[in-house]
């Protein structure tokens, strides 16, 4: 009743990535007589339960990516656009964009074996890393020889790369199976029915 779909593109600098969920009609050949005698109405009813169950995913979706990357939710959310269905687009999408996150920014504190941080929700130290945070280095560097230049930084998760995959994906696709044929079912019985929209 629903099909998911993502894309990513990447840099280091900035990434983008989205979920959609869309009706796939091709399974609704048993409600047909249904939907020829809603008529208009059909497309309508189809929007509000993508957007209904558009907006619970993207809570199960942000939740989830607490869980994996280790960012807060406040920030995931701040990261997560999303753009609802109408009658002429049947189509909810879920957008993430942002950057690789540093690994200061992931509680880091200084140990004597290296950084200790939790990128992706579990602490561990980086050995021989450092923490710098000056006018031109503000991060967790490590260097690539023995002289003091250059340093090489480190990066933990970036939320559009994170979504699309692993408890992410999986809290989007639950939800989307749970939600929306019951949400579609409750549209169709509220015009059945006369009852007034929601």
């Amino acid at each position: 009743m629903f099909h998911s779909g993502a894309e990513s593109t990447s840099s280091k600098v900035a990434r983008s990535s989205q979920l959609e969920i869309t009706v796939d009609t091709k399974n609704f050949d048993r409600m047909a007589a249904i939907f020829a005698m809603l008529g208009a109405d059909i497309k309508p009813a189809l929007s509000r339960a993508l957007n209904h169950t558009g907006d619970k995913t993207r809570t199960q979706v942000a939740r989830a990516l607490v869980r994996q990357t280790g960012i807060k939710y406040g920030r995931i959310r701040q990261a997560l656009r999303t753009i609802g269905a109408n009658v002429g687009r049947l189509v909810y999408t879920i957008e993430a964009r942002g950057p690789y996150l540093g690994l200061e920014e992931f509680s880091p504190r200084q140990t004597a074996k290296g950084v200790s941080a939790a990128p992706w929700g579990k602490r561990q130290v980086f050995p021989h890393t450092f923490l710098l945070r000056t006018a031109h280095f503000n991060g967790v560097y490590e260097r690539t020889s023995p002289a003091r230049y250059p340093l090489h930084r480190l990066w933990g998760p970036a939320i559009p790369v994170e979504m699309i995959k692993d408890q992410s994906k999986a809290a989007f696709e639950r939800t989307v199976d749970a939600e929306l044929p019951a949400r579609i079912d409750h549209e169709i019985s509220v015009i059945l029915s006369g009852a007034a929209k929601p």
